[in-house]
C-alpha cells in the first residue's frame, strides 16, 4: 500500500510540472471550471464564439469572431469588447460594442475617445456601427469628479470587408398613406442588382404592375396599379428577377392603411 501511495503522489508531481510549462491563454470571456463525475479532476473550460471570418496570409490563419477577451485597466477598469464584421459587400455596417464590466470605485464618468474622430465626436459612446471596414481605436478613461483621469485603457479594432454581394430582403407590407413610414414598398440591398424587375399580381394572378430597375427611391411601388388608380388594402404578390442567375424570387406583400 505504501508503494502505491508513493507512486500516484509521485505522477501528481510530474502533471504539476507539465502544467506548468504551458503558457494560458485566453480566447474567450466566458466559461467556467467543474469537476469530472468522481474523479477528483477539475476541467477550466471558455465557451466557443461564432465565428465570422478566416484570414489567411498564406502562412498562418487568423479567426475572428464577436466575442473577444476583456480589456483590463491597472486599478479595476474592465471593459468586454464585442464587434462584427461587415455583412456583405459594400454594406459599411461594422459593428463595435463596449460593455463596460467594472470602474474604479472613485470613477464618475467614462470617456470614449475613438480615431477616426468622426466615429463619435462626443467622446461618449460605448457603442458605435455603420462602420466601413478599415482600422479603428479608442482611447477609454476613467475620470474621478474632479474631472482627473485615474484609470485607462487603449483598444484597436479592425472591420474587415466581406467580399459576398448582398442578398435581397423582401418587406411583406407597405401603407401607403402619406405618414412618411412605408409609404413605398422597400426590396432591401435590391440597388445592388440594377438589372432587376419586379411584377405585382393581385390574388386573381392578374398583373398590377411592372417595375424595371427596382432602387427603392424613385422607381417603386406605392400600392397604385400601373395606370396610377389606388389598390384597394389586402395581399398582392410578387415575382423578382435579380437577373444574375440567381432565378426567381416569389411571395406576398400585405397593402394596407389607406
Amino acid at each position: 500500500m505504501k508503494y502505491y501511495l508513493i507512486i500516484i503522489f509521485v505522477f501528481g508531481i510530474v502533471v504539476k510540472q507539465l502544467a506548468q510549462t504551458i503558457s494560458p491563454q485566453v480566447i474567450n470571456s466566458a466559461g467556467g471550471v467543474g469537476a469530472v463525475g468522481s474523479s477528483g479532476v477539475e476541467v477550466y473550460y471558455n465557451i466557443g464564439e461564432p465565428l465570422t471570418n478566416t484570414i489567411s496570409n498564406g502562412v498562418n490563419l487568423l479567426t475572428q469572431g464577436f466575442l473577444q477577451p476583456d480589456i483590463l485597466g491597472n486599478f479595476g477598469l474592465n471593459i468586454s469588447p464585442l464587434f462584427s464584421n461587415e455583412s456583405c459587400l459594400g454594406k459599411n455596417d461594422g459593428k463595435i460594442n463596449l460593455i463596460l464590466n467594472a470602474q474604479p470605485p472613485s470613477a464618475i464618468t467614462i470617456k470614449y475617445i475613438w480615431s477616426p474622430y468622426f466615429v463619435c465626436p462626443g467622446d461618449n459612446c460605448s457603442s458605435v456601427d455603420s462602420l466601413p471596414p478599415g482600422n479603428y481605436s479608442v482611447f477609454i478613461k476613467a475620470l474621478n469628479s474632479s474631472g482627473n483621469m485615474i484609470d485607462s485603457i487603449t483598444k484597436q479594432f479592425t472591420i474587415i470587408a466581406n467580399t459576398d454581394p448582398c442578398q435581397i430582403i423582401v418587406f411583406t407590407g407597405l401603407s401607403p398613406n402619406g405618414d412618411g413610414l412605408n409609404d413605398n414598398w422597400i426590396i432591401e440591398n435590391i440597388e445592388n442588382f440594377p438589372n432587376n424587375s419586379v411584377n405585382i399580381y393581385n390574388r386573381w394572378g392578374n398583373r398590377i404592375i411592372g417595375i424595371n430597375n427596382y432602387n427603392n427611391t424613385n422607381n417603386t411601388w406605392n400600392g397604385q396599379s400601373s395606370s396610377g388608380s389606388v389598390l384597394p388594402n389586402g395581399t398582392y404578390f410578387y415575382v423578382i428577377e435579380l437577373n444574375n442567375g440567381s432565378g426567381v424570387k416569389k411571395g406576398w406583400v400585405e397593402l394596407t392603411g389607406k
